[in-house]
């Protein structure tokens, strides 16, 4: 009994610290606005920013991809690193943040001065889905704030040739909701038919759970996964890239590669971000951080 009571003592002290990681109510059940709430906003954002084009100026470019940085206002090497790396290329490029920005309350600010360098247009852009932890202590108002959006797609193209479509998903609470389930299949439904090399899905919350380490958001209900394997296998959409479990998993699925990456969190070791040269082919590799005491 008294180990319990010690570990309950533990989690209420790190929930009230300053730097908190933990939100006991929002681990449990949505303390804050629900997915299809989030949705609705997001789609109204949306709707005045209009839609996103970004002429590459060739066929060829690379994608950046990260995930899990879990910044905390003392510590984001990890991200710095990947954002500078990413602002070195000489490529046409793209940079994509897979969700777990922050780690705790009070640590956007921090963030958006990290992902939004100044001088930045819209072609060099760090696209950002929320996780979790994002939308922990009722934080996506703040979130909306500085991302503005949780669900969107955005399309790559040379001129007057479309060349990639990339749909983002909303899946911070473990489920994407009725509202923006139906919005994605008539988003399949409407962009297969145009002129697409392909199409990929990215969200933070991973489909093939490779343990309970992230209790009730390790992955979606088997009724969901079911449906969206489905629907994705039906628009043959060759990736889906995502993160959450902190572990790098490759699943293929009916003909779908579910990439889960490695975590950017500067507390953790061994870890990796993903480069991806899009062309005829999207042919990805992982590139590890440099060791904390290096960087």
């Amino acid at each position: 009994m008294k180990k319990y009571l010690y570990i309950a003592a533990a989690f209420l002290l790190a929930a009230c610290s300053e730097d908190s990681t933990l939100d006991m109510a929002g681990m449990f059940s949505p303390n804050g606005e629900v997915v299809n709430t989030r949705f609705e906003q997001s789609m109204a954002y949306n709707q005045t920013r209009g839609e996103i084009s970004l002429n590459m100026g060739a066929d060829d470019y690379v994608i950046y991809v990260c995930t899990d940085s879990h910044i905390t206002r003392k510590t984001h090497k990890n991200l710095d690193y990947f954002v500078a790396q990413y602002k070195a290329e000489t490529a046409p490029k793209i940079a994509i943040h897979l969700g777990d920005v922050i780690d705790a309350q009070k640590n956007f600010p921090c963030a958006d001065s990290i992902l939004h360098f100044p001088g930045q247009t819209i072609a060099d852009t760090v696209f950002v889905t929320p996780g979790n932890h994002d939308i922990y202590f009722k934080q996506w108002s703040e979130y909306r704030g500085f991302f503005k959006s949780g669900t969107y797609w955005f399309e790559t193209r040379n001129g007057a040739k479309k060349l990639d479509l990339f749909i983002c998903l909303d899946s911070a609470e473990g489920t994407l909701g009725t509202e923006q389930t139906k919005w994605l299949k008539e988003l399949l439904e409407a962009k297969s038919k145009e002129a697409y090399r392909r199409i990929i899905v990215y969200t933070h919350t991973h489909l093939w759970k490779l343990d309970m380490s992230q209790g009730h958001t390790s992955n979606m209900a088997l009724e969901e996964t079911y449906e969206l394997t489905t629907l994705l296998s039906e628009y043959k959409i060759p990736y889906v890239w995502s993160g959450h479990q902190h572990a790098r998993q490759s699943v293929f699925f009916k003909g779908v590669n579910y990439l889960v990456l490695n975590a950017t969190k500067d507390s953790e070791k061994g870890q990796s971000y993903m480069k991806v040269n899009m062309g005829d082919a999207a042919i990805y590799h992982y590139i590890d951080f440099p060791p904390i005491d290096n960087l």
